[in-house]
């Protein structure tokens, strides 16, 4: 193997990690638009359980509350399968990253075994740096991106979690702020999502606190498909739609500092 070959795989290996990121970066806009859709479903769940939300004139259709709860169940459940499937991709994006780094890795032990430490660790891979420090860099964003899933795998199951304190408070510390934070400052917290996302009403939702006991039930029902009915206010949905928009973990300056490393150390001088 050439010198000249290693450097086309190092260059191969980077441009399929920057297309891993931008498929994840689409596959954010997705989730988006589907959490939004689940949440205001879930919100007028909640609405629905409360007296207030039907005129007495409609105590005479016996069965219309069941077949609109029904509704909304389903349409619930259809949401959170799209919710979990854009989440899967999003995994095997990661994945992608994750195999890219692993064989920058090894093509870094190849090109010491075949050309010394200094090809690898000394020398100028291309521009200025050494492949070793191409590789940090790589690492440095994959680290971003590890954290990131997590923090995505968990906004996923708040979603269709019926905990509302553990959901507000976890996704709240992305942010590096409080769960008891007051609603001025959630909602400066949360700008980039517009209010008239949600639905908004004059009846106010109920929340529920399912005991511990019902927490094995709720995981068999959701193996199984069927999701029940969160009671989740609006300030709280705003926090996971936000917590997902912003993708707080990708450090925007890190990410467009290793845009322009990539560009200079290997883009320029294909």
């Amino acid at each position: 193997m050439s010198k000249a070959t290693i450097e086309r795989r190092a260059i191969g290996i980077f441009h399929d990690f920057q297309r891993a990121r931008k498929v994840w970066g689409d596959l954010v806009s997705d989730g988006l638009s589907q959490a939004n859709a689940l949440v205001n479903v879930q919100l007028q769940q909640g609405y629905a359980d409360s007296p207030g939300y039907w005129p007495p004139a409609l105590d005479q259709f016996l069965d219309l509350k069941q077949r609109f709860e029904d509704k909304l169940r389903k349409r619930a459940e259809a949401i959170a399968l799209d919710l979990q499937t854009t989440f899967s991709k999003m995994s095997a994006q990661y994945s992608k990253m994750k195999l890219q780094a692993s064989q920058l890795e090894y093509l870094m032990e190849e090109a010491t075994e075949m050309f010394g430490e200094a090809f690898t660790f000394r020398d100028p891979f291309r521009a200025t740096c050494t492949l070793e420090q191409i590789w940090i860099e790589l690492e440095k964003v994959l680290c971003l991106y590890t954290r990131q899933i997590s923090l995505n795998r968990e906004i996923v199951d708040q979603l269709l979690s019926g905990n509302l304190q553990y959901r507000s408070h976890s996704v709240l510390k992305a942010f590096g702020g409080d769960a008891s934070l007051s609603q001025d400052s959630q909602e400066s917290k949360m700008a980039a999502v517009s209010p008239t996302s949600i639905i908004s009403t004059n009846a106010t939702s109920s929340t529920h606190m399912p005991d511990q006991s019902s927490s094995g039930a709720f995981e068999a029902d959701r193996l199984t498909g069927s999701i029940p009915p969160p009671r989740r206010d609006k300030n709280e949905g705003m926090v996971l739609l936000s917590a997902w928009l912003n993708q707080p973990h990708l450090e925007a300056g890190t990410i467009a500092t290793f845009d322009d490393f990539l560009q200079v150390e290997l883009f320029d001088s294909e």
